[in-house]
């Protein structure tokens, strides 16, 4: 799945995949820091889609990240 979500951040965001994959990072790093804060909301998750072009359908896939999946 990862690879497809590169694919599509560079789709979305006209990048190459490496930048592609450092928005990803950021991204994921983002969330895990309100989460270890105990402030993670959905409306973030939802924000981190909105921010890479990525539909809400892969809400679930950052979900399983910060889950450790």
């Amino acid at each position: 799945m990862q690879t497809n979500i590169i694919n599509l951040i560079c789709s979305s965001c006209n990048c190459s995949q490496a930048e592609a994959q450092e928005y990803l990072d950021s991204e994921i790093r983002n969330l895990r820091e309100l989460q270890e804060l105990d402030d993670l909301r959905e409306d973030d998750i939802e924000m981190a889609c909105s921010n890479l072009g990525l539909d809400l359908d892969y809400q679930e896939y950052f979900i399983n990240r910060l889950a450790g999946a």
